[in-house]
């Protein structure tokens, strides 16, 4: 079917049947979302003046009631808060219905007599006569009538999957097959249409190449009006487990992930909440920048970690982790050695080899005896202990350890310290009655017995048993290198076991963002701390820590069953940036969306006068763009840090560090570590150099900084340029 609607560049078109049709059916539904708003508003405000009403007269009661209505009197006032909240969301959600209610229209005629809206709640309606359905962000219904469905809807799913012609879909009743008559995108902004084209494959990569070419802001934006058809099986694929994703850069990873979890909390209201999912992102002002897109498809943010941040709450009260520092920044090469071995797979499988076998696991990795790391002695030394007038022998101790394996230490000794004042109670009359240990102090005297009473014992002993003692070392007590943070978390959780930590337990999905940079050890700790579903995605080729790049089924082998999906389409950047990113960095099977602009443009800076004009010079082109975001990227930490203080010295910057927490726009300077995951309208490479890009480790650091640019880069060196650049 061909396009019956072309817009200009203006957003203005010519007078169409089509538009006719549309404008006068969006003003029906303006209509029915405006009344809905004054309802909602009316019912929010007066659910919130109740609530301060009771709460008012629960104040003045207080010391008067009983405590039993006082009990009742504060779960009521609970029960009216949540009321009123849910009313203020619902009048949010319909007001941003007024500017947007819908961005698609299907017409599905089932064979038998089904239309879509029909068919999604299992009414038939008579043979060849198809209602259209409507889809948006969110659903909305006036007067018992489905004026928008829910991008999630199974109805949607012929938006996103199917072309005119033939087409199935899995409503809550069954399986519906019939002929998808219209497919047609629209475009509301403001609440005014702007444009209304029945689609095919050319249209919709016109309107794909359209919402690429916008600018970006300080936030990341849903993409529910462009989701591809490779995307949305993603989306959509609800199989319980671990999904990981290996996308190019500019595939859409990210959002992908965040639109998958909005499609679990409304696919599973009842076993997931925003409550009970959380995000692990590289960075803080990472987590910022994607923090909108959930509430953008209407649901309630959920809890958000960088890396440090787990890292933290799982060593609470064992030690603390100094924070990651700077590959491209390392001057200690003493420290950068203890970094790499730490940051491999083989330290990986040697201490969970040896951790199984402390805990009495009989196998690691993939069938292999766990003799190969080393003969470790036994972490239990037990010796006779009197318990009130018995005697729990050596032997035995040793036999009720070996029993209760694999359950964490801590578990295992309070098991044993029950069954010994069990036994003993029995044998224990006269003066010894009134010497009986309590439970602790048997736990206690078990504890003592272990070669390592605590985690970090317990790591201390793995390296001394595998001739590895010279790669801790703590600069302060009770601080250890970020290299060091998760093996201790291996160590905590053979001591606590998976349920013994807070964070964790109240997770039942969790999304960890670029992979890549959780070393291998630390996709162990996730793995076997978070006994949860997962979606997990990155870019193996966006490395930026100088470990070798490892397939993402190297990380998948961390997370049994998990099932891997490769996106090789790149959205964000133009083709000539794509390009360029080729040449640095060629990536098998990689397809660019072929959307073009002008040519990175290559500046021959001398030094650092000339880089500070260069600069200068493309912040100026950017200031008279339509653009809003310009990324300036150092290759490390140190020298983003000195540009900023240069920069900031003639114009507004920001300069991105490890302790930003807000995502601002504008012109930002950043290391390419934490430009990682961000996009930027514009970017300026600085100091592109044959000394500064060199190794194939710098390859893919220039790698990262080439695809944050959306619509134009410019490459500054002094001398000479890279020679990944030709």
């Amino acid at each position: 079917m061909e396009a019956q609607l072309t817009c200009d560049q203006a957003g203005n078109h010519p007078t169409t049947t089509i538009e006719n049709e549309e404008r006068s059916h969006l003003e029906e539904v303006l209509a029915a979302v405006r009344a809905s708003v004054g309802r909602a508003r009316d019912l929010a405000e007066r659910a919130e003046a109740s609530h301060r009403e009771a709460g008012a007269q629960l104040a003045a009661d207080r010391g008067e009631l009983a405590p039993e209505e006082a009990h009742l009197s504060a779960f009521e006032l609970n029960r009216m808060d949540a009321q009123a909240a849910l009313a203020h969301r619902s009048h949010r959600r319909l007001e941003k219905l007024l500017a947007s209610p819908y961005f698609a229209r299907v017409d599905f005629a089932e064979e038998g007599g089904a239309d879509s809206e029909a068919a999604s709640d299992g009414r038939s309606l008579p043979e060849d006569q198809p209602q259209a359905t409507y889809i948006g962000r969110f659903a909305f219904t006036w007067q018992n009538r489905a004026l928008v469905s829910d991008w999630r809807s199974p109805v949607a799913a012929l938006f996103y999957d199917f072309e005119c012609g033939p087409a199935v879909f899995d409503a809550p009743g069954g399986r519906r097959e019939g002929t998808l008559m219209l497919k047609r995108q629209i475009a509301v902004e403001d609440g005014r249409l702007r444009c209304a084209l029945d689609s095919d494959s050319s249209v919709r990569d016109e309107v794909l190449a359209q919402a690429l070419s916008r600018s970006s802001d300080a936030k990341m934006h849903d993409i529910v009006a462009s989701i591809q058809h490779e995307q949305n099986a993603v989306i959509r694929d609800e199989a319980p487990g671990t999904l990981i994703i290996q996308g190019v850069a500019g595939s859409g990873k990210t959002s992908i992930a965040l639109h998958r979890v909005a499609y679990l909390l409304y696919r599973q209201k009842g076993r997931l909440s925003s409550q009970s999912v959380a995000i692990l992102s590289p960075s803080r002002v990472f987590s910022d920048y994607i923090s909108g897109v959930l509430p953008e498809l209407g649901e309630e943010p959920v809890r958000q970690w960088s890396l440090h941040d787990v890292a933290s709450l799982l060593l609470e009260g064992i030690a603390k982790a100094a924070p990651p520092r700077s590959f491209a920044d390392e001057a200690d090469l003493a420290r950068a050695e203890r970094a790499r071995v730490k940051g491999t797979e083989e330290f990986a499988r040697q201490l969970a080899s040896w951790l199984d076998e402390q805990l009495g696991e009989k196998v690691a990795g993939e069938g292999a005896p766990v003799a190969d790391v080393g003969k470790a002695p036994s972490i239990f030394d037990p010796h006779d202990v009197a318990v009130g007038g018995d005697v729990a022998e050596a032997g035995w101790l040793a036999e009720c350890f070996a029993a209760y394996a694999p359950v964490p230490f801590e578990e295992r000794l309070d098991l044993i310290a029950g069954d010994a004042l069990e036994l003993a109670h029995g044998k224990t009359f006269g003066r010894y009655a009134h010497a009986m240990p309590t439970r602790r102090e048997v736990r206690s005297r078990l504890l003592r017995m272990m070669r390592a009473k605590n985690p970090l014992a317990l790591y201390r002993r793995f390296l001394a048993d595998t001739g590895q003692s010279a790669l801790l070392k703590m600069a302060s007590k009770g601080v250890v290198e970020w290299e060091d943070a998760f093996p201790l978390a291996l160590c905590a959780a053979a001591f606590l076991g998976s349920d013994g930590f807070a964070a964790t337990a109240a997770v039942r999905h969790l999304v960890i963002d670029e992979m890549q940079d959780l070393p291998p050890v630390a996709h162990e700790a996730v793995g076997r701390l978070f006994r949860c579903d997962k979606t997990i995605l990155g870019d193996v080729n966006q490395l930026v820590d100088g470990r070798p790049v490892a397939a993402p089924e190297t990380v998948a082998a961390h997370y049994p069953g998990a099932r891997v999906v490769h996106l090789i389409t790149s959205y964000r950047s133009t083709c000539e940036i794509t390009e360029l990113a080729s040449r640095v960095l060629p990536v098998a099977g990689l397809v660019p969306v072929q959307r073009h602009g002008e040519p990175p443009r290559f500046v021959r800076c001398g030094d650092t006068a000339g880089v500070l004009a260069a600069v200068e010079e493309a912040a100026a082109r950017w200031e008279a763009s339509e653009h809003r975001t310009l990324g300036i990227i150092a290759k490390s930490d140190f020298l983003a840090a000195r540009y900023a203080e240069l920069l900031g010295r003639g114009r507004p910057v920001t300069l991105l560090t490890d302790e930003t927490a807000v995502y601002p726009g504008g012109i930002v300077v950043a290391s390419v570590r934490l430009a990682k995951g961000l996009e930027f309208d514009e970017a300026v490479l600085l100091d592109v150099d044959g000394r500064q890009y060199a190794s194939e480790v710098d390859r893919n650091l220039l790698y990262v900084a080439v695809t944050r640019a959306m619509h134009a880069l410019t490459v500054l060196y002094r001398d000479e340029p890279s020679p990944f650049l030709r």
